[in-house]
């Protein structure tokens, strides 16, 4: 089950715009895939000899050499479609220019892995690039199964929108919700520049809204992932969409006070509430 991030962490997500060099905590795979613009699963089947010289993150006038693994890809979960190979650089370990403790330490792939790979375009380097924040998760690792089932579920629910919303259980409902607006409101990993919001219609709107109140909101001290109050903060709402916080009342959980005072602002004055979705900025002609 899809767990619980704090809110600050959600509301991060959304301010902040991806850099792979930057300093903060590891997300959970979930949230790593749908940041990832390219998601797949995928064996290195080579490393070039030659390297190639390209910025470090999307953004940066620092170029360093890169590595080359070429990677015949088995399950092409989201952003690779009909591709069957696709070429991943990486950074050597110890390479000149590059300082220590800037991140995670991803991978120096090798022939004969297999990973599953959150990926960005590399900006001018003619390949995909591992970002520093989206570390991947090798095929040995003893909870593979288990993360590689759960990034399915939810890249799938981000694919069809309509089938997630639609299912039998309200808790995968709810599930279906708090990750599409997850991807809704977050700036995707390896976007530069400003961004801006585009609004749904009601109709898309709805059905995610209503699925939001279908499950307990709660959060974990030591979580990071997901859960239905960071989803609910990552829409912003304020005084002219008609929404005022509840007041605390002693003895009640203010995040289930929380979601009864949304329920009923989504039957009153947010009925016809569009959910706006962060895009690029189009650059001016």
């Amino acid at each position: 089950m899809l767990r619980a991030s704090l809110v600050a962490i959600a509301l991060l997500a959304v301010a902040a715009t991806a850099r792979a060099d930057r300093i903060g905590p590891i997300t959970s795979p979930v949230e790593r895939a749908l940041r990832a613009p390219v998601v797949v699963v995928g064996k290195v089947t080579s490393v070039e000899k030659d390297t190639i010289d390209a910025p470090l993150y999307t953004g940066s006038t620092q170029k360093v050499a890169h590595k080359i693994a070429v990677v015949k890809i088995e399950s092409g979960l989201t952003g690779a479609e009909n591709l069957t190979h696709i070429k991943i650089g990486f950074v050597p370990t110890n390479a000149p220019g590059i300082r220590p403790g800037r991140g995670p330490e991803n991978p120096e792939l090798k022939e004969g892995q297999e990973w599953l790979f959150f990926l960005t375009k590399n900006a001018d380097g003619g390949f995909h690039a591992i970002p520093y924040m989206l570390p991947p998760v090798e095929s040995k690792a003893a909870d593979y199964k288990a993360q590689f089932a759960s990034v399915k579920k939810v890249l799938a629910a981000i694919a069809d929108h309509a089938k997630a919303l639609k299912a039998e259980k309200a808790e995968d409902r709810f599930e279906a919700a708090i990750v599409i607006l997850y991807k809704l409101r977050t700036v995707p990993e390896g976007s530069i520049g400003p961004m801006e919001n585009v609004p749904l219609t009601a109709e898309e709107s709805r059905p995610i809204l209503k699925a939001l109140t279908e499950g307990a909101w709660k959060t974990e001290p030591a979580g990071r992932t997901l859960n239905g109050f960071s989803a609910f903060s990552m829409l912003g709402l304020g005084v002219a969409d008609g929404w005022k916080p509840p007041a605390a009342v002693a003895g009640k959980d203010f995040l289930e006070q929380t979601r009864e005072a949304y329920a009923t602002w989504l039957d009153g004055p947010g009925k016809d509430y569009r959910i706006k979705k962060l895009v690029p900025k189009p650059a001016k002609k």
